[in-house]
């Protein structure tokens, strides 16, 4: 049974049953989520809603900056945060075993996934972690989820790409 906070974006067309079954796995896989697109494709509101399935369901923190990246926690919440080097912050929050994020990639905020993981492959982390970047796009200003990507990078430093 679907988590409501996940299915009313199914009952508003925003993403179909599949979708929704395959990004609410993931969070209960404990694998990280990273919502794109631009904000009127309606990220926001599907980042926190996602957020609050992962607060629900396991130990969290919400991201303020860098220092709160050493708290215990099995997810870290991501939102969109100014005046910081937000790429650096996803990248190290990636590089945390044991841990998963959620978080976004907008204009304002962007993230090279390929680079942070390359960069956490050169020390040794994230080796076999699983990212699903969620694209969300917007035609006849309906909003709806484009694309899903899992990314994962492999033993040898290699991204592994597949979309759902």
């Amino acid at each position: 049974m679907l988590n409501p906070m996940i299915k009313k974006f199914i009952d508003q067309k925003f993403m179909t049953q599949e979708q929704a079954e395959y990004i609410e796995a993931a969070i209960m896989r404990k694998e990280s989520i990273v919502v794109s697109g631009h904000r009127s494709a309606g990220i926001r509101p599907f980042l926190a809603a996602l957020m609050a399935v992962a607060k629900k369901n396991f130990t969290s923190v919400q991201i303020k900056g860098f220092e709160d990246l050493e708290k215990e926690a099995e997810f870290f919440l991501i939102p969109g945060i100014d005046g910081i080097d937000f790429e650096k912050l996803v990248g190290d929050a990636i590089g945390i075993e044991g841990t998963a994020f959620i978080s976004l990639k907008e204009p304002e905020h962007p993230v090279s996934l390929m680079k942070v993981l390359k960069m956490n492959y050169k020390s040794g982390k994230a080796i076999g972690k699983k990212i699903h970047t969620l694209e969300c796009n917007k035609a006849n200003d309906v909003p709806y989820i484009d694309k899903i990507t899992e990314m994962m990078l492999n033993e040898k430093g290699k991204i592994e790409k597949k979309d759902l």
